[in-house]
């Protein structure tokens, strides 16, 4: 234990002084590999449903994502206030606050995942009739979903730990729980899908159960670590029983985040009804078409969550020139490797597609999609990085608001345009989609010219906190 500390000591002093760049990736490479893990799940459910189910196995894994998003997204915002005062605190070196922030944080997620999977259990059937996908996809999707949302307070209690942890400069550990997590799943998947060995073939339902157990598992640790693993940021009891000022200061970061993920979440919800009324070839292209992009956010992810912790904790500490650094830092690194990686997905789209299924419609209509869709995730990455920093002060407002245009104002209208007005088809909704990526990023870039995101949210004892802000990112 006492060399994880040093370690965890080591990478905080580097994240306020060390080499920007090497930080960076340091802090980012276990959350890519966290994410990598959790991109998994998705992953390999698609290849054995793919294999055993057929195209309507991945089509109904594919309704499943944005109403689960949904419904995460209504209380993930806690969680983004978790590692900005985590982060914050630790870079102010108060910390008898982070651990009443963390412990603060734990509680509300635990009440909000229980809520919350009950809601997602009872609207599970009513949204996915309003979607209107196939009858055969939604008989699928249904009991797949329902189980999803089961598991949801094992879910949280993972999440809750990951965002304190990356708080604090420790993204090793929840690399190390995400593994163990996915290597369950992956070793479940095959025998409660296809039915290998003793096990009945469940098919849709079978990927659902594999989940739930490995997240179950996952949960577990991460609960026995957070109260006893971790001797420095070991929480009590007593850190978890609510106070109304800490209360009012988590939901004031994170409401705003939760309104604007779970908004955005309700958009992708729409976006499917859009690509539902194309069939159920169209909605196995977008949802393997998702997910290989996905695969690819796993890097850039990884960089601007590394991001949001070394910014939060350099503001925390008042270094304010070094937090703009390390924003540009983060956007030129994302969108040099989202332009080598979208141009090798749309060289090889159909290699890439054909891995998932033989379905000879989805394969054709891969590198369309890629064309369209997948060059402008370099806009999301540089989109994506400026989020980070308004999450590392703690305001965001201007984050929901960005989410907000970008999903409501461009993607949505844009999409239903081309597609329907303009009798493009699916590809019109790839090119609305692809528009809305470029547009996001210019006006990201320009808010963030502000420097609105210079000033923190946390007030240290009785003295609010109040960064200069500068026209420069």
């Amino acid at each position: 234990m006492k060399v994880t500390e040093n370690k965890t000591e080591k990478m905080q002093k580097s994240i306020l002084k060390g080499p920007i760049v090497r930080t960076l990736l340091v802090l980012g490479w276990p959350l890519m590999l966290t994410n990598a893990f959790q991109m998994l799940y998705s992953v390999v459910d698609m290849f054995w449903l793919g294999r055993y189910v057929g195209t309507e196995g991945i089509a109904a894994t594919s309704l499943s994502w944005p109403l689960v998003f949904f419904l995460v997204s209504l209380a993930g915002g806690l969680s983004i206030a978790g590692t900005a005062l985590v982060s914050q605190y630790v870079g102010m070196k108060n910390f008898r606050e982070v651990r009443k922030s963390a412990g603060q944080v734990f509680m509300l997620l635990a009440i909000a995942s229980v809520i919350l999977s009950f809601i997602g259990i009872l609207i599970t059937d009513p949204i996915l009739g309003f979607m209107g996908a196939p009858e055969e996809v939604i008989t699928l999707s249904s009991p797949y979903i329902k189980i999803i949302f089961t598991s949801m307070p094992f879910m949280f209690m993972i999440m809750t730990f990951a965002s304190i942890l990356r708080g604090w400069g420790d993204t090793w550990t929840p690399m190390i729980i995400s593994a163990i997590s996915v290597v369950i799943n992956v070793v479940l998947d095959p025998f409660l899908i296809a039915g290998f060995g003793p096990f009945p073939a469940m098919g849709v339902t079978g990927a659902a159960i594999a989940t739930f157990t490995a997240r179950a598992v996952a949960a577990a640790a991460c609960t026995y670590l957070l109260f006893y693993g971790k001797h420095n940021l070991r929480i009590k009891l007593r850190h978890m029983k609510l106070e109304m000022v800490k209360v009012k200061q988590i939901f004031k970061i994170g409401i705003p985040a939760s309104l604007g993920q779970s908004l955005v979440a309700l958009g992708f919800i729409v976006m499917l009804t859009f690509v539902s009324s194309f069939g159920t070839e169209m909605l196995a292209t977008y949802g393997i078409g998702t997910r290989l992009v996905n695969i690819v956010f796993i890097i850039t992810g990884g960089i601007t969550g590394a991001a949001v912790t070394m910014i939060g904790q350099n503001l925390g500490a008042n270094n304010i020139g070094r937090a703009s650094r390390i924003l540009r830092t983060a956007i030129l690194l994302t969108v040099g490797l989202l332009l080598v990686c979208s141009s090798i997905f749309y060289l090889f789209s159909p290699q890439f597609f054909g891995f998932f299924t033989t379905d000879r419609t989805v394969i054709a209509a891969s590198r369309e999609f890629m064309l369209a869709f997948g060059f402008s995730i370099m806009g999301f990455g540089i989109f994506s990085s400026i989020q980070a920093a308004y999450q590392a002060s703690g305001r965001t407002v201007p984050s929901m608001i960005m989410g907000m245009i970008r999903l409501w104002g461009m993607r949505v209208p844009f999409s239903y345009i081309f597609a329907f007005l303009l009798g493009w088809g699916a590809a019109g909704i790839w090119v609305g989609m692809g528009l809305s990526n470029y547009l996001s990023a210019i006006l990201a870039l320009v808010w963030a010219l502000t420097g609105s995101w210079k000033s923190s949210v946390i007030k240290d004892g009785k003295k609010s906190i109040s960064l200069p802000r500068s026209q420069n990112l």
